[in-house]
């Protein structure tokens, strides 16, 4: 493998971990704020605000020119940048199993006029932040 591929795939990897990162995060402040408030009016501006951000990501990945074919790939051709992300999947799995079954163990004590969709959006920010924090953790070197 070329060594121009494999700083290629390295900075797919590095933008791969910060969107990964900031998707969760606002995933998951979006999810708590709609468990915390009911106001439609303010969760429609808070969603708003999300899609604006996801625009303006968009926008980075085109202008950083974001290899689309890449993202398509199942695997990275550098076999210790394949371990990594292989690692990180399995760290996503398991977190998420984990909140399944915290969510499973305190089920009574969630209100009962939490939507699926919250709960979805939850789960998708708990592992798209594991998934960006592992490859992090992993490609510290």
């Amino acid at each position: 493998m070329k060594q121009q591929d494999i700083k290629t795939e390295e900075k797919f990897m590095s933008q791969n971990i910060w969107l990964s990162i900031s998707a969760g995060m606002v995933f998951l402040l979006l999810s708590v704020y709609s468990l915390i408030k009911h106001d439609i009016e303010e969760i429609l501006i808070v969603g708003m605000s999300v899609l604006f951000y996801m625009v303006i990501v968009i926008i980075y990945l085109i202008k950083a020119g974001f290899p689309l074919k890449m993202y398509f790939k199942y695997a990275y051709k550098d076999e210790f940048l394949n371990t990594i992300d292989t690692n990180a999947y399995k760290h996503t799995s398991i977190a998420f199993g984990l909140c399944l079954l915290g969510v499973f163990y305190k089920s009574d004590a969630i209100p009962s006029e939490v939507s699926h969709a919250a709960m979805a959006v939850f789960y998708l920010g708990i592992m798209l932040l594991v998934y960006g924090a592992s490859l992090l953790w992993q490609s510290r070197d």
